[in-house]
């Protein structure tokens, strides 16, 4: 557990979990939280799908940036792949939360739609579950569900989650992984070949199921990992981080800072609190 106050005002813990549904181990992260006025939030990106939901009668998260949407309490949440910068979330009122990373190719075989549609949003997953979807709405309804243990979340999982066997004989789930392991230091032409597509095939699979194309995606890796480094290796100098994270130079490493973090690499550690540093630990649910 992380406790951490920001000010007089503002109180917060934070919990990571897990539960076992049916051949799945969901790993999933909670939160409690009073907001005396204002909490503020940076998100930087990951390679997850997010799946989410708030607690509390006064409690409203809301995106300052991307779609600006507001997130209110129990109601089950899907935020796909971010591509521009870092996303910002003012929170106010008293409750809680939940929140799990999902691989997006189980997420595609879970929605059964294009991934390329929720790039960049935060939407209901009753609006856009292929199955299941008004059970969801009315469990949302009728219940009021305190975590994704509720029996009613529960039992709406055991119907929606995807087989195992149809993302695992995916390629595109298989490429996904490859570049998460790697940290977005691919050749994304060797990548199509060794999986007996066209780089033209690939592209297109990779925006269907992931969202992005296969170079963005890595990039969203290769960030991550230069952020790992700088937290991890605080003495090291700008240059190294650079090489080890597959940079040509400090350069080209702040550039992307500027683009997809909204920061210089020397500031982004200052502006995450406990919950995105959780955030961006935390272990995904769904692989």
């Amino acid at each position: 557990m992380i406790t951490a106050a920001e000010d007089g005002q503002t109180t917060l813990k934070l919990t990571n979990a897990s539960s076992r549904i049916r051949d799945y181990t969901l790993a999933y992260s909670s939160m409690d939280i009073r907001v005396g006025k204002e909490f503020t939030t940076v998100f930087p990106r990951t390679g997850f799908l997010i799946f989410s939901f708030i607690t509390g009668t006064d409690f409203v998260s809301r995106f300052v940036n991307y779609d600006q949407s507001v997130a209110r309490p129990n109601h089950l949440y899907i935020c796909g792949l971010l591509s521009q910068s870092s996303l910002i979330v003012r929170q106010t009122g008293t409750g809680g939360g939940y929140a799990m990373k999902i691989h997006p190719v189980i997420g595609y075989y879970l929605l059964r739609q294009p991934m390329s549609a929720l790039v960049d949003r935060q939407i209901r997953l009753c609006n856009v579950i292929a199955d299941n979807g008004s059970l969801l709405d009315r469990m949302e309804s009728t219940y009021h569900i305190d975590s994704f243990d509720h029996p009613e979340m529960r039992r709406f999982l055991r119907r929606s989650l995807p087989p195992k066997a149809a993302y695992q004989a995916d390629p595109i789930y298989h490429a996904v992984n490859e570049i998460a392991e790697h940290n977005g230091i691919v050749d994304v032409h060797r990548m199509a070949r060794r999986y007996f597509m066209s780089e033209r095939t690939f592209h297109r699979q990779f925006l269907i199921k992931v969202g992005l194309p296969p170079k963005a995606y890595a990039k969203i890796w290769q960030i991550r990992y230069a952020m790992e480094l700088i937290k991890k290796r605080p003495d090291t100098c700008l240059e190294q981080i650079s090489y080890t994270a597959g940079y040509y130079d400090v350069a080209h490493l702040a550039r992307d800072f500027k683009a997809k973090v909204s920061l210089p690499p020397s500031r982004h550690q200052g502006f995450l609190n406990p919950l995105s540093q959780q955030y961006l630990g935390a272990s995904p649910a769904l692989l």
